[in-house]
C-alpha cells in the first residue's frame, strides 16, 4: 500500500512536469514561427551561407514554419493525453478506477494518441520535403510502438467499460 502511494505520487509529479515541458515546447514552437518572420533576412543569409545560393529559402522557411505549427497542434494532443492520465490517476488513488468516465477518458487518450501517430506520419512527409530541398533534417521511421499504444488505449477503454458494467451489475445483485 505504501509502495502504491509512492508510485502514485511519483507518477503525479512526472505528469505535471511533462505537462509543463509540453507547454514550454508549444510556446517555443510559437516563438520560432514569430521570430522566423522578424528575422527572415538573417535566416536567409544563414541558409545561403550553409547551403549555397541555389537553395529555395522561401520553401525552407515555409516548411519550417509549417513544421513548428504542426508541433503546436501535436502539443495540444499530447496535453490531452497527459492531463487525462492525471485525472485517471486521481481515480486510481481514490480506489475507483473502473468507471464509465475512465473508459471514456481512455478512449479520448486513444484518439489523441492516434492524432499523434498521424502527426508522426506527417513528420515523415516533412523529412521528404526537406530532403527534396537538400536541407539537413532528422531521420524518420514509423513508430510501431506508437501504433501499439493507440490500440492498447482503445482496448483498455473497453476493459474499463466492461469493469464498470460488471461492478454496477454486482452492486445491483447485492
Amino acid at each position: 500500500m505504501i509502495a502504491e502511494r509512492i508510485v502514485s505520487k511519483i507518477a503525479r509529479i512526472a505528469l505535471r512536469v511533462f505537462l509543463i515541458g509540453n507547454f514550454a515546447c508549444a510556446l517555443g514552437f510559437a516563438a520560432a514561427i514569430i521570430l522566423s518572420v522578424f528575422f527572415a533576412g538573417a535566416l536567409e543569409a544563414r541558409l545561403i551561407a550553409k547551403y549555397g545560393p541555389c537553395i529555395d529559402v522561401a520553401q525552407v522557411l515555409l516548411a519550417a514554419r509549417l513544421l513548428f505549427g504542426l508541433g503546436i497542434v501535436a502539443a495540444v494532443a499530447l496535453h490531452r493525453v497527459l492531463a487525462t492520465l492525471l485525472v485517471i490517476l486521481g481515480t486510481v488513488t481514490t480506489g475507483d478506477p473502473f468507471t464509465f468516465a475512465n473508459a471514456g477518458r481512455l478512449r479520448a487518450i486513444g484518439w489523441a494518441l492516434l492524432a499523434l501517430q498521424l502527426f508522426d506520419l506527417a513528420l515523415g512527409g516533412f523529412t521528404a520535403w526537406f530532403g527534396a530541398l537538400h536541407v539537413e533534417f532528422v531521420r524518420w521511421g514509423p513508430s510501431l510502438g506508437g501504433w501499439i499504444a493507440v490500440l492498447m488505449a482503445f482496448v483498455l477503454a473497453n476493459v474499463f467499460g466492461r469493469g464498470a458494467a460488471m461492478r454496477d451489475d454486482l452492486a445491483m445483485t447485492v
